[in-house]
């Protein structure tokens, strides 16, 4: 039977040819963003490493990159999150603001107005999508999607609590931070 030994043969190829485009696209996306970090974070280099769980459900992959590997508070940072299964936007803002709240990072003004600039620079996630979130001073943050065009938002407190969120004093997950940080 030569033409089904041929077609299994073309289906094999076939397949290999796919899972070679989906690395090449993935490592397209994968040093675009890193592009994008260095952008931001001159000189970045990786800090840690950690993978955020809820209720044993794996959420994402989390790396933080600082100037040299060397955190500062103040200085410039990035998150670069690698989502594990796909999340819809309006869930990670409720999330978010849930966070917000709970940890008294803002008054209920400014987190109606956090509310708002989540909504127009945050997306639903697919698996697999790697977004990433830049602090290149205190006031700004960039938020990129898969090395994709970066939004940018100027908003002082916004970017300080953002940022506490996963650096702050207050977390929740203080082993999750630790690992970030690089000091467990």
């Amino acid at each position: 039977m030569p033409g089904l030994k041929t077609g299994f043969v073309m289906v094999k190829f076939a397949q290999g040819a796919l899972a070679a485009l989906m690395l090449i696209v993935s490592s397209g996306f994968a040093a675009a963003q890193t592009i994008l970090t260095e952008t931001f974070v001159p000189e970045a280099a990786l800090v840690g490493k950690a993978r955020l769980k809820v209720l044993l459900f794996p959420v994402y992959d989390a790396s933080l990159y600082a100037p040299e590997g060397d955190y500062r508070k103040s200085g410039p940072l990035a998150l670069e999150l690698d989502y594990l299964f796909d999340v819809e936007k309006e869930r990670i803002v409720n999330q978010t603001v849930k966070t917000f709240e709970r940890r008294k990072l803002g008054s209920e003004a400014d987190i109606a107005n956090w509310r708002k600039i989540m909504g127009v620079h945050f997306s639903d996630v697919q698996k697999g999508d790697k977004i990433m979130i830049a602090f290149p001073d205190l006031q700004t943050v960039v938020f990129s999607t898969n090395g994709g065009k970066p939004t940018f938002v100027s908003d002082e407190g916004f970017a300080a609590a953002f940022k506490d969120l996963w650096l702050g004093d207050n977390v929740r997950n203080k082993r999750f931070q630790n690992k970030l940080l690089g000091l467990k």
